[in-house]
């Protein structure tokens, strides 16, 4: 038993000075990537278009979000806010119709020594759309009945008209936009009803009404003979 105790010493004593010296760059080197090793972080972030010419719109981004990750020193996640970072398009270049780009470094803003190793998907497809503005004509919308089932003899808008923005092409096949529901049923026993009603966009993703927001709608009924 004595004679594997002093067999194991011999071993472990063996080039003692080397092992010294391995031990100790082994702990320098674990110091070293303690004190400058990477971190790495990964995000969700939403695409953003800025400096598009006024004419156009962004039709539809695929993807809307890009799934990114970062590499910088430790602590680099204390030195980051989500809430606060996108993916940023410029658009000053770009024209009407499909367009494909590349996603690069330049296209996240970060704190100085942290950078972009990975964009997943790291490309994009945009839609571009041009804008156009057209005057059009206001329906009133009607849900339910009137309490004695007496229909409207005539109907007035005031105005008319709205002035809607949109895809030029889309916005010419529109025929009219309509009012929120009015219901038939609160309707009192006046000959004349009027009420001022919001405006519905056909396409919020679309369209947007700039003018008016609401309309007053005039309702005429026949008047009872006594």
């Amino acid at each position: 038993m004595s004679g594997q105790r002093e067999g194991l010493v011999k071993i472990f004593s063996k080039n003692l000075s080397l092992k010294a010296l391995a031990l100790g760059l082994a702990l320098f080197l674990w110091y070293h990537i303690s004190r400058t090793g990477s971190e790495l972080l990964t995000l969700t972030l939403p695409v953003t278009v800025a400096n598009l010419p006024a004419h156009l719109e962004v039709g539809r981004t695929t993807p809307d979000h890009v799934t990114i990750t970062l590499k910088g020193p430790p602590g680099m996640s204390r030195r980051i806010h989500p809430e606060r970072l996108f993916v940023l398009l410029d658009g000053r270049g770009f024209r009407p119709g499909r367009r494909f780009l590349r996603l690069d470094e330049k296209n996240v803003t970060l704190p100085s020594g942290i950078s972009v190793i990975r964009f997943s998907p790291s490309n994009l497809s945009l839609r571009i759309l041009t804008l156009g503005r057209r005057e059009i004509p206001v329906v009133p919308q009607f849900i339910g009945e009137t309490r004695n089932r007496i229909t409207p003899l005539s109907l007035r808008v005031n105005p008319r008209t709205a002035e809607v923005e949109g895809d030029r092409t889309l916005l010419s096949r529109l025929a009219f936009i309509k009012t929120e529901p009015i219901e038939l049923s609160r309707l009192g026993d006046r000959s004349i009803e009027k009420m001022t009603v919001g405006l519905v966009s056909p396409d919020p993703s679309h369209f947007r009404i700039l003018s008016p927001k609401t309309v007053t709608v005039e309702i005429s009924r026949p008047v009872r003979s006594r």
